[in-house]
């Protein structure tokens, strides 16, 4: 799949800390798991329910909560894969309930023949294809990721970091040099935002 990247659950805290809610108090918690643009929430114990449009939890991109390590990913596009899906929402925002509707990328023969498969046998439905350029339009933070990603890992290595190899995933052929994200990734590594605790 195409990822946006895994919040932490620093973010599912706050949802319910809007309600005033502990985690005692959910039996469910339920994110977009009746298509794309399903509604995310929870269902408390005392037989109350609450939920929100996704598009109203994933507006602001600086509190989608994102672990570090997917903002380094180097195939959040899943470039490496013979078939892939994606979110494909304009300009990268849910409207309304999109029914799940995904775009798909097949890369290989065996992807687009996995893809055939899934509409023979009636699995998928097929609505016509995409660009390359409005399948963009939909994953405008993905762009924006994969054109700075060298630069961050730049930025790593400049804190002495370690940082992974990478082949055929267009990462140095894609650098925008943005010297800020270079930057950023320095000054996030100094105060340690990239390192995990160790389990004691």
């Amino acid at each position: 799949m195409v990822c946006g990247g895994a919040s932490d659950l620093g973010k599912s805290a706050a949802l319910l800390d809007e309600r005033g809610w502990s985690a005692e108090d959910v039996t469910l918690f339920r994110i977009a798991d009746r298509g794309t643009s399903a509604p995310c929430g929870s269902r408390p114990v005392r037989a109350r329910c609450w939920s929100r449009v996704n598009s109203r939890c994933g507006r602001d991109e600086a509190g989608w909560r994102i672990q570090p390590r997917c903002t380094i990913c180097p195939d959040a596009l899943g470039e490496a894969a013979d078939i892939a899906a994606a979110d494909v929402w304009p300009c990268g925002n849910p409207t309304g309930a999109a029914g799940g509707v995904n775009g798909v990328i097949t890369r290989t023969l065996a992807g687009e023949t996995l893809f055939k498969e899934g509409m023979a046998a009636g699995a998928l439905v097929s609505v016509g294809a995409m660009t390359p350029e409005a399948l963009s339009d939909t994953q405008p933070h993905q762009v924006s990721k994969k054109k700075n990603l060298a630069a961050r890992l730049r930025g790593l290595c400049a804190a002495d970091m370690p940082v992974y190899a990478h082949t055929e995933l267009r990462i140095d052929t894609l650098d925008a040099k943005n010297p800020a994200e270079q930057e950023g990734a320095f000054t996030r590594a100094q105060v340690g935002w990239f390192c995990e605790a160790l389990p004691e």
